[in-house]
């Protein structure tokens, strides 16, 4: 009996060791897949974080890219606003100031051509002179009168009656069409000045004349005026 139990006892303790050794080796096996996954799981994490840092990293480059090439263009527009708007106000200044020239040009002298010759008008600084004409293709307009000129103002005489006619040349109007509202003398004995009227006195006029040895009486300036002096 000793025996069989001595038999007995020593299989159970082999039973129990081997149970014991299995399940230290479950145990150890467990662990060893336990770290296995953990070391997989941080693999992965790790992967994916990089990932997403390596995305934010790629997207903050490309956003700051687009904001550097937003603000370039922005400023390039500007400066073509700038350049553009320095243009168009030097051009505006160039075209006023052309404009402005021409204006005082015209104002100030009006010049035409023709066959006869060239004909010049201006303004005057007296208020009562509305323009101011000189026409280069006024000639003398004859004479009767031979010898030595004396200037006379003597209305029935053949010189105050040649007056007349050189006014009514210089203002374009017919003598029987025309009232001498004035005439004397024009600053020497050769040189005469008149006042001459439509009859309907829509024109007045106030003409210089001198006199050409031998031509006659020719009008060198004549002034519209606005009302009668």
């Amino acid at each position: 009996m000793p025996e069989k139990n001595s038999k007995f006892d020593t299989r159970l303790d082999q039973r129990n060791h081997k149970r014991k050794k299995n399940n230290i080796l479950n145990i150890l096996i467990g662990i060893v897949i336990l770290l296995i996954i953990i070391v997989t799981v941080n693999i992965v994490t790790g992967d994916d974080e990089k990932e997403s840092a390596n995305t934010s990293t790629t997207n903050s480059e490309q956003e700051e890219n687009t904001e550097n090439e937003s603000t370039e263009q922005e400023k390039e527009q500007e400066s073509e606003e700038v350049v553009g708007n320095s243009t168009e106000s030097i051009d505006s200044t160039s075209s006023n100031e052309e404009t402005t020239s021409e204006t005082e040009e015209n104002e100030s002298t009006d010049t035409e051509e023709n066959e006869a010759g060239t004909v010049t008008t201006e303004p005057s600084n007296d208020n009562n002179v509305e323009s101011v004409v000189i026409d280069s293709g006024w000639a003398p307009i004859g004479t009767e009168q031979s010898g030595n000129h004396v200037s006379s103002y003597d209305s029935n005489s053949v010189d105050w009656d040649e007056k007349v006619k050189a006014l009514a040349y210089a203002a374009n109007l017919d003598t029987s069409n025309m009232y001498v509202k004035f005439l004397g003398n024009g600053g020497s004995p050769q040189k005469s000045i008149g006042t001459v009227t439509s009859k309907d006195g829509s024109e007045i006029y106030r003409i210089s004349i001198e006199w050409i040895d031998g031509e006659g009486w020719k009008p060198t300036k004549k002034e519209k005026l606005k009302t009668l002096e």
